[in-house]
């Protein structure tokens, strides 16, 4: 009776101590990436938290991946445990490990005889795994920490799982339900300020014709710029009352009037890059 009375009378200390132990645990977050995300193809390696007297996990599960071996840049003051053997470093020995997790955690940092160190206490952990589709090699930058972590297990999940980027998806839907164009070619302009919507006003009446070598004439070339006016407005590149709009205006009443593309060019002011855009633009569309 008096060994339950006192089991009786530490209950509430023990339940007590759950308690806080869940609520803990319940901060305890878990961080995913994908496994793309940390195997050297960013120009900045993934960064891992590690807090002091929590650790963190890695865990390779989703991918179905073994982890072979491991490596870090400062082991002084970063160690790790697996829940499985290692591959052994021999090449020629056959790997029968079967470690899928990883454990690391801080500790009292170890003066390890002609081993650098880093000054800020980070460093590099490396892990080469293997699975269905061969060997992989992962890497991290571990960072101390303290205080309350933000997660404590970190999963790695295989690539099949990432989300498709709604931007393609909308590109698909578009690509499928609009006839195939040709795109037009970005030319660079100025911006201008802001003015009211385009509205071409200026009537199409037959000139002097003159023969281009290529078979065209004024006319029609003044006609394709027009159009291809339209288009650049519509994609905001030129706007309507600007110096760039004057310009082609001056460049089609000139084409009318029979000049050449180079005097016409010439005498408008206009750049020929823009002329020769505006045109190609205009018959293609």
């Amino acid at each position: 009776m008096k060994y339950l009375h006192k089991f009786q009378s530490g209950l509430p200390f023990y339940l007590s101590l759950m308690i806080v132990n869940c609520g803990q645990a319940a901060l305890a977050n878990t961080r995913t990436i994908y496994a793309q995300d940390a195997q050297g193809r960013q120009s900045k390696a993934v960064e891992l938290r590690v807090w002091k007297g929590y650790g963190v996990t890695i865990n390779f599960i989703p991918t179905g991946e073994k982890i072979k071996q491991v490596w870090i840049g400062d082991p002084s003051r970063m160690s790790f445990t697996s829940n499985g053997n290692l591959c052994p470093k021999d090449a020629n020995q056959d790997c029968n490990g079967g470690a899928t997790v990883l454990f690391l955690r801080q500790i009292q940092p170890i003066n390890f005889p002609h081993l650098t160190s880093s000054r800020d206490g980070s460093t590099q952990i490396t892990i080469l795994t293997i699975g269905v589709d061969g060997q992989k090699q992962y890497q991290f930058k571990l960072i101390p920490a303290s205080g309350q972590p933000a997660y404590t297990s970190l999963v790695i999940q295989p690539e099949s799982e990432r989300p498709a980027p709604l931007l393609l998806a909308n590109r698909r839907e578009v690509r499928t339900s609009a006839k195939p164009t040709r795109q037009p070619k970005i030319i660079t302009v100025q911006p201008e300020s802001n003015v009211p919507k385009i509205a071409v006003t200026e009537s199409v009446t037959p000139t002097v014709k003159g023969a281009f070598p290529n078979g065209t004439t004024h006319r029609d070339d003044a006609n394709a710029i027009v159009a291809g006016l339209v288009i650049a407005n519509r994609n905001g590149q030129i706007k309507v009352g600007s110096t760039t709009w004057k310009k082609v205006q001056d460049t089609v009443k000139l084409l009318r009037q029979g000049k050449s593309h180079e005097e016409a060019i010439s005498k408008s002011g206009i750049s020929a890059q823009i002329f020769n855009q505006l045109i190609e633009w205009g018959r293609t569309h």
